[in-house]
């Protein structure tokens, strides 16, 4: 047993210093040029300065900055006897894609998520699901204190429940999950009612929603729309559904096959920015123009949906809040405290230029 603690050992202590320039700072040398004890430069070096006075901590951090001193991180884990990380794992990817992060909302997500984490003095780390890895091995290999995952699956939320004890939550789940862990996300199917409603109300009744899937989010989402469609007693609803292809290339081939068909149609709304920036560019290139012949309207608000031209009307989910609670509900289970099992964020409609208004149309063409 003690041949196994040794390693550890020698670790914690090589953490009282740091090589600089070819010279070893040590904390006990900072110790000696600020007239403390080196463990009142650990304890400040720490956090830990409840029983140092302001004018010592002041005076340590000024010669640590002086002397350029920066603690191993893994020291400070050591020192905490806990890993001090929080993994994202992100089964989430797109086809076609290299990584998942070059989706501009699970960017824009995990970054949030990295903010909250580290604001709470935590780590995060980033584990991904990409071309058949094992998910398992990464997640207990790294000791994670707890864990928020984005786009897996029911089982495999269930399978790593059954050997990961620690507090979970999921964003977006829309599947049955296992008991304690929490689930944060979006309301959906209002966002799809929004943005299908406010489309209707613009005079656009040959609407269609395109989407690369018909489960989860995306589901939710056509639900919103089929139930405003429904109620506008719009005529074979059905049809206004369309799966387009995930792989960009075979994507881009549908467009120029389905070319003449959406030119009929007077607004196309797409599940995701990432979709609708990319249709809007094709058709514009292809001589349609948005939004005087059709419109397009998308999801998410992305940071490029308004740099789009013509920017982009989209449906806007809170991405700092969906972070926000998602890290607060770990962060309450490790602590012990009580946490909600679901927390659900609005969606708000934002209106920009690439959606025209037809209700003048129909006037006219009534009033001829």
């Amino acid at each position: 047993m003690r041949q196994r603690q040794a390693p550890a050992a020698r670790h914690l202590c090589r953490r009282r210093s740091l090589f600089l320039g070819g010279f070893m700072i040590r904390i006990k040398d900072i110790a000696e040029k600020a007239g403390v004890s080196p463990t009142t430069v650990s304890n400040v070096i720490h956090g830990k300065t409840g029983r140092v006075s302001g004018e010592t901590v002041e005076k340590i951090n000024r010669i640590l900055e002086e002397m350029n001193y920066v603690p191993s991180i893994s020291a400070r884990m050591l020192a905490r006897e806990h890993s001090g990380l929080i993994g994202v794992v992100l089964g989430y990817t797109r086809e076609g894609m290299s990584y998942a992060l070059e989706d501009p909302f699970i960017a824009e997500l995990v970054g949030n998520l990295e903010y909250q984490i580290q604001e709470n003095g935590y780590y995060m780390m980033l584990v991904t699901r990409y071309q058949g890895r094992d998910l398992m091995e990464q997640i207990l290999g790294w000791n994670l204190e707890a864990m928020i995952s984005i786009g897996l699956e029911e089982r495999e939320i269930a399978k790593i429940r059954s050997r990961f004890s620690g507090p979970m939550a999921v964003i977006d789940g829309y599947c049955r999950l296992p008991e304690g862990v929490v689930n944060v996300r979006t309301d959906d199917w209002g966002g799809g009612y929004l943005m299908a409603n406010y489309l209707l109300k613009k005079g656009h009744r040959k609407l269609l929603f395109l989407t690369d899937n018909d489960h989860a989010v995306d589901h939710e989402r056509w639900l919103g729309v089929q139930a405003a469609l429904e109620e506008e007693q719009v005529e074979n609803v059905a049809s206004s559904h369309i799966l387009i292809a995930r792989e960009p290339s075979e994507r881009k081939r549908q467009y120029q096959e389905m070319l003449p068909f959406l030119r009929k149609q007077s607004a196309l709304f797409f599940a995701s920015d990432l979709y609708a920036v990319e249709a809007l560019n094709f058709l514009q290139d292809h001589g349609v123009r948005v939004p005087e012949e059709v419109s397009v309207a998308g999801f998410d608000d992305v940071s490029y949906a308004k740099l789009s031209r013509p920017a982009l009307t989209t449906v806007r989910q809170n991405v700092d809040e969906k972070a926000r609670r998602a890290a607060q509900a770990v962060l309450k289970r490790m602590r012990e405290e009580p946490a909600e099992a679901e927390y659900k964020v609005s969606t708000l409609l934002i209106e920009r230029e690439s959606v025209s208004d037809r209700t003048d149309r129909s006037e006219i063409s009534e009033n001829i």
